[in-house]
């Protein structure tokens, strides 16, 4: 994926490193796109708002699995390793509401929850050295700036490919 993305706003987003083994050419199957308008990318606080809705929003993007359940993992920087018990980490129905398939747009809600959830938890706590510009604050990165490209499937877990305004 490339380094910088021009997301529908105007801006141009910096992609969130992730480690290499969860690079695009270490993915279990094809990713899952969510693009608004042919825009690619969803802003995090438009989903969480209902103010979008991602293109081919009720495709059922994991009925063609036969999972019921499946798991989603931030690999964010500076921020503690994925671990089953940590707030980067979420285990979730593939259904919406007990029987109906989860869709792109239900997923794209499910990472956005998850992207606030981690940020709740971490806002103004210490990074790693060296991860100063990926820290979850009010004066760094905000939910408000993260943007939702794509999420990859690797041996068990989904991990979202982000990319967030106003990072050098």
């Amino acid at each position: 994926m490339p380094k910088q993305w021009p997301v529908s706003n105007g801006r141009v987003a910096t992609r969130v490193p992730r480690l290499p083994e969860f690079s695009p050419s270490q993915q279990s199957f094809h990713c899952i796109m969510f693009n608004v308008k042919n825009w690619c990318g969803v802003r995090v606080t438009d989903i969480l708002r209902q103010q979008v809705v991602v293109d081919y929003s009720t495709d059922t993007v994991f009925a063609h699995h036969g999972w019921r359940t499946t798991t989603l993992a931030l690999n964010w920087p500076g921020y503690i390793p994925n671990r089953s018990s940590d707030a980067s980490r979420r285990r979730f129905s593939t259904y919406m509401n007990g029987n109906t398939p989860m869709t792109r747009q239900g997923f794209a809600q499910v990472i956005a929850e998850l992207i606030v959830d981690l940020y709740n938890c971490a806002v103004d706590k210490p990074v790693a050295r060296g991860c100063e510009n990926w820290a979850f604050s009010r004066n760094k990165v905000h939910p408000s700036r993260v943007f939702i490209l794509s999420a990859h499937y690797y041996k068990n877990v989904w991990i979202p490919e982000l990319y967030v305004t106003g990072v050098e």
